[in-house]
């Protein structure tokens, strides 16, 4: 029991040490900007970075969206959805886009090694503490309207 208990801890800080990579990125400026009823907030970081924070009225759900610059008209999108139920259980969503289109979507489920207490509970019951309308597909149009708003803030 002993061993597992360190196992767990030593893979939680493996990943949360991979998470940190915007700490050491200059903030060059930050915008607050409203599309229809979605308050955003918008970083741009040095090397092409762009992070945003939406604020979705309607719903009360936040949505954080990272844009990394890999090439000239390349960039990896990454998402990210807190859960209703405990804080440590997130839903991303990964995408390439390039030259305005978005490929390669995927879609995960994640939760940190913190949790407790909700171990039992079907799938169903996850994906139901994520906010319906913040789906993959509303996602995927949703960073590419984004990003057709916040790209000539760099």
């Amino acid at each position: 029991m002993k061993n597992l208990i360190i196992i767990i801890l030593l893979f939680n800080s493996l990943c949360s040490f991979g998470q940190n990579h915007l700490a050491k990125s200059k903030l060059l400026k930050s915008k607050h900007i409203k599309i229809d009823s979605i308050e955003v907030q918008v970083s741009i970081y040095e090397y092409g970075e762009i992070v945003t924070e939406s604020y979705f009225e309607k719903s009360k759900s936040k949505l954080s969206v990272a844009y990394l610059k890999f090439a000239k008209s390349s960039y990896k999108i990454s998402t990210r959805e807190n859960s209703l139920m405990p804080e440590d259980f997130w839903r991303t969503n990964e995408f390439d886009f390039e030259n305005g289109k978005v490929l390669n979507g995927k879609e995960r489920f994640h939760f940190s090694g913190k949790m407790s207490g909700i171990f039992g509970k079907t799938d169903k019951e996850y994906r139901e503490s994520f906010n319906k309308s913040l789906n993959s597909e509303f996602v995927e149009k949703y960073v590419v309207e984004l990003f057709e708003k916040i790209k000539n803030y760099r």
